[in-house]
């Protein structure tokens, strides 16, 4: 019988080796992390669609998404400076309990303003649940083990929306069936998300923390750093910046794509989510691998550089398959580096910068988001989606670039892969 081969095996062993290093809690937050992860995927898959239902067109949709991202723009530095003087589990804990409360009461409120203070309110939470991550896994874990981790953590979340978003698309059409119409079920539906999400409140009251001046006290937000910094911290902002924009003029509003072009139903569309989250994590699962062969840098432009075309297919295609394949494929080239992407920008820094550069990376982010999902709201009322969608290819190009020419030179190859050229990331 022929063996199986070493390109096979190794990667296996590699995995398995690794996650038997992670620490108990390493373990306890990705329980919890999955436990959220299906609150999330409620938030993320139904939110767009329970509008829609009751008569909310794009550019309100728009609106409300990017108040949520105001809450997270203005809370990333405070989250950020706050990890030294709260613990990390009280973060935890607080934040989960306020995120699910702000979904229960999405699902309460009616179609008005209000809702721009619970998304915003929502916003706030989640980013105090995520800024606390990447410190978390640099504390709790080693540099051998550690990019596995940041991979883990994603692909525990990208599991939580696989299960979330066939669960919750198809509980959907079914509640529809015995309670008193549509929006009831997608009322009962946030509310079965919600409650699942508070359950990751036991995990995360189980990790062992430490008193906060232990945690983070050599944590340093000083103007004398910020200033001695800027140049690198502006070269891992920038990049962030522009595919985050690209991605808020549409990724929030490809629910609504394959409802307004294709008139798929919520179960299909939960279907969809499923599935391109499937792949999403086995590219995810295969980031390692690549960062470990190719360098975290090359592996994360050329994943992304490699999903344009499937971007340009949902733009211009009016064939459900064919839009199905890109969604897929896009979904798992796009996404493929983005914990690769966490872990090089934390093994750029010292220690004690890796709150502040976690703050940083996410305010690029979500101060993106802000402007581009309002923005994409209108240009989908007003012009349909691909123009968007095109946009957002531009955009995705230009951050891709613009990362290549920043860090092309950051990690020089050894015998057993790439590493960080730290000395001079330092220096520079």
């Amino acid at each position: 019988m022929k063996k199986p081969s070493n390109y096979i095996i190794n990667p296996i062993v590699d995995y398995w080796q690794n996650l038997r290093m992670f620490s108990a809690n390493v373990l306890l937050y990705l329980l919890g992390s999955f436990l959220v992860g299906l609150t999330f995927a409620a938030y993320m898959l139904l939110l767009n669609l329970y509008l829609r239902e009751q008569g909310a067109v794009e550019s309100f949709i728009g609106t409300i998404l990017s108040a949520g991202a105001v809450g997270m723009t203005v809370t990333s530095i405070p989250a950020a400076f706050l990890l030294r003087r709260i613990r990390l589990k009280r973060i935890l804990l607080s934040s989960i309990l306020v995120y699910c409360l702000a979904v229960l009461l999405l699902s309460r409120l009616p179609v008005t303003g209000l809702l721009v203070v619970v998304t915003f309110s929502a916003g706030v939470a989640a980013t105090f649940y995520r800024v606390a991550a990447a410190p978390f896994f640099m504390r709790n874990t080693g540099s051998k083990e550690r990019t596995f981790v940041f991979s883990a953590s994603f692909g525990v979340s990208l599991m939580a929306s696989m299960l979330g978003s066939l669960l919750f698309g198809w509980m959907v059409p079914q509640l529809a069936k015995i309670t008193d119409g549509i929006i009831p079920a997608y009322q009962w539906t946030f509310m079965v998300g919600a409650g699942l999400g508070l359950l990751a409140l036991i995990p995360f009251a189980l990790i062992k923390a430490t008193d906060p001046g232990e945690e983070n006290s050599s944590a340093d937000f000083s103007p004398a750093l910020l200033k001695r910094r800027l140049p690198l911290y502006a070269k891992l902002f920038i990049p962030y910046f522009v595919v985050g924009t690209g991605a808020g003029l549409i990724i929030p509003f490809l629910n609504l794509y394959f409802r307004d072009r294709f008139n798929q139903p919520p179960d299909k569309i939960g279907l969809f989510y499923f599935l391109v989250h499937a792949t999403m994590l086995f590219g995810i699962m295969a980031g390692p691998v690549l960062a470990r062969k190719f360098g975290m840098v090359r592996t994360i432009v050329w994943t992304q550089l490699i999903s344009i075309p499937f971007m340009v297919m949902l733009a211009y295609t009016y064939s459900l398959p064919l839009a199905f394949a890109a969604f897929l494929l896009r979904g798992a080239l796009m996404n493929l580096g983005q914990p690769i992407g966490s872990n090089f920008s934390m093994e750029l820094v010292e220690k004690s910068e890796h709150a502040l550069v976690n703050a940083l990376l996410m305010l690029g982010w979500t101060s993106s988001w802000m402007i581009s999902t309002m923005i994409g709201g209108n240009l989908i009322e007003r012009y349909g989606y691909t123009l968007p969608l095109m946009i957002t290819v531009v955009l995705y190009i230009i951050s891709s670039i613009l990362y290549y020419l920043f860090f092309r030179t950051s990690e020089r190859k050894t015998l057993s892969g790439y590493v960080i050229d730290t000395h001079e990331i330092r220096e520079r």
